[in-house]
């Protein structure tokens, strides 16, 4: 059975001061991130301490509130220099049978959240068939501008 997943990208800005990610900024160092992330009363340390050399910083922190009904967690990306330049929002991987009903409520209700931040979105995509992850791991249905050049997308994944 295939799983599935809502995604939501902040990329390319400054600063960003996003709730559920507290006051992370492009450019900050691992170890700046990971003392902002263990700071930061929005998330929390999903796994063991011993284990985070392994698995580094991706998907180890949880969003203490549920974001559309779902469970999130954060990925990261770093540029060349080791500054963050990407941050990923995860939800909790759902069974395909709940495409059509509780992943695409998350995704209406995200949607209209981010828009009500953002005001419309720049692109804007209907929701996906479930059919068109035949070839596709991430179909992105949503990009917002923000004031400060931060993109904003969202869509869905397939595990």
């Amino acid at each position: 059975m295939r799983h599935l997943y809502l995604l939501g990208w902040l990329l390319l800005s400054s600063t960003i001061h996003a709730g559920v990610y507290g006051d992370l900024e492009f450019g900050d160092s691992r170890e700046l991130v990971t003392k902002k992330l263990q700071q930061s009363p929005l998330v929390e340390q999903a796994i063991d301490e011993t284990y985070k050399a392994r698995t580094g910083l991706n998907g180890i922190y949880k969003c203490k509130s549920k974001i559309a009904g779902l469970a999130c967690w954060l990925y990261f990306n770093w540029d060349a220099q080791g500054g963050l330049n990407e941050i990923t929002l995860r939800s909790e991987s759902l069974d395909s049978n709940l495409y059509e009903t509780e992943l695409k409520n998350a995704w209406i209700e995200s949607s209209a959240l981010f828009s009500r931040v953002y005001q419309e979105p720049r692109q804007q995509a209907p929701y996906p068939l479930l059919s068109s992850f035949k070839e596709h791991q991430m179909m992105i249905s949503h990009v917002w501008e923000n004031s400060d050049k931060t993109n904003i997308l969202i869509g869905t994944g397939m595990v």
